[in-house]
């Protein structure tokens, strides 16, 4: 395990929900039965037979549900078995990405990823990543209510202190 992993598993680990196209990075011995990352159980895995399938609502009911993040995992870009699929929903992300910037949802809670069936190091370095960059942004603004700030952003007297 990497430092880095225990780091994150010691403070509060953001729940994330990845969409990860079957034809691109192999996961099988990155996750347990449930589908959890080992690296990082606070992410769930869910197989999908190619990127451009996902409808970008199910990326947004991840969100109001309570994942903290979500992103899809798609095929090089270039390299899709099925011609465009990664492109489609590189496009469907960035709009909306912006449909919920205007509802204050940080564009860092929703990302594309594109990895081939070989790099399971980079997309473990962009999960890694992706879950630095929300527990700076703070849990549970994913569904436009309040966040919660990270622990050290907290006033003493909202800790309970004087």
């Amino acid at each position: 395990m990497s430092t880095q992993a225990a780091t994150v598993r010691g403070g509060a680990a953001p729940k994330i929900v990845g969409f990860v196209c079957d034809w691109a990075v192999a996961t099988a011995d990155l996750v347990d039965g449930a589908g959890r990352l080992l690296a990082y159980p606070s992410v769930v895995l869910i197989r999908i037979p190619c990127s451009g399938f996902i409808r970008p609502g199910w990326l947004e009911d991840a969100l109001k549900a309570g994942a903290d993040g979500v992103f899809v995992v798609g095929c090089p870009y270039g390299d899709c078995l099925n011609r465009e699929g990664n492109y489609l929903m590189r496009e469907r992300i960035d709009q909306l990405q912006r449909r919920l910037a205007r509802r204050k949802v940080p564009a860092e809670r929703l990302q594309m990823l594109a990895h081939g069936l070989h790099d399971r190091e980079a997309f473990l370095a962009d999960v890694a990543a992706m879950v630095e960059r929300l527990q700076a942004l703070g849990a549970g603004a994913a569904a436009g209510g309040p966040a919660r700030r990270p622990a050290a952003a907290r006033a003493p007297a909202e800790e309970g202190g004087a």
